[in-house]
């Protein structure tokens, strides 16, 4: 088995519920991926400097995809590729989420290019103002959606058990989006045709690496393009049901026993 490339999501997949890991055993893992002239590829819905936060203290040098596939970040932090969603689909989706607030635990946060939005009338659904600022960085909280001023990579709105039924409207609405879902209600809108498989893609072409060279570990339907685009899948064995009976290999652990990282080792490299 040849791997030039692992990707691997961060929630419930690489890190631990506390949001950690391993820092000796992923020191073990970066110094043989390096040897190997391999690439490690940090694969996530989330944003380059909440990232960042989970990797203080322990080398920084992975390649980076962000917000479910609408950013593309090299080793150096140099920005590779970014896609933005339509603003036409931005008030459609504000008024479902505003149909819906009975069940939110999060109201809808417009994820910029460098910093995160979000309606003061949406601000106290469920746990309100505090999740949010908990998540994403620099958030703004605006009156009107024309206070918008930079490019939009994501929308997020956390709707637990009922996650499928929201991505089922707002799909038959047909709007200019690709709607996912991470698991544990977070739900994420991108612009259409943009998942963390493209993305994988996109530097299969930069960096000359084939799809049958790369592997890659995830838990959630946000992680499935991504799965299926790669000749080595794994999924976690706290994965998402959705995600089995597809052929995918299971890691030899959970992400609570730093699953990801022993899976690299023993079987990888």
């Amino acid at each position: 088995m040849t791997v030039q490339l692992i990707a691997t999501d961060l929630d419930a997949t690489f890190l631990n519920d506390e949001k950690g890991f391993d820092h000796a055993l992923y020191a073990e893992m970066v110094e043989k991926v390096k040897a190997a002239g391999a690439v490690f590829v940090v694969a996530t819905g989330n944003h380059p400097a909440k990232v960042a936060h989970f990797f203080e203290g322990v080398d920084q040098s992975y390649t980076l995809i962000a917000n479910n596939g609408a950013e593309v970040v090299d080793a150096k932090g140099n920005v590779l590729a970014t896609y933005a969603i339509e603003p036409s689909a931005f008030a459609p989706v504000v008024d479902e989420v505003t149909a819906e607030q009975d069940r939110a635990e999060m109201g809808l946060v417009f994820t910029g290019t460098d910093k995160a939005f979000m309606l003061k009338s949406q601000a106290d659904y469920g746990l309100g103002r505090d999740k949010a600022a908990s998540y994403f960085k620099s958030l703004t909280f605006i009156d009107d959606l024309s206070e918008i001023d930079e490019p939009i990579l994501k929308m997020t709105v956390n709707l637990p058990d009922y996650e499928l039924p929201f991505i089922e409207q707002i799909q038959s609405m047909n709007l200019p989006v690709h709607i996912t879902t991470s698991g544990y209600g977070a739900i994420d809108l991108v612009a259409p045709n943009v998942n963390k498989g493209v993305a994988l893609a996109d530097l299969s072409k930069r960096l000359g690496i084939k799809a049958e060279n790369m592997a890659a570990f995830g838990d959630g339907l946000n992680d499935l393009e991504m799965l299926n685009y790669v000749g080595h899948p794994f999924i976690m064995p706290n994965a998402d049901p959705l995600l089995r009976g597809r052929g995918f290999e299971t890691a030899v652990a959970d992400n609570n026993h730093d699953g990801v990282l022993k899976t690299i080792l023993q079987k990888l490299f």
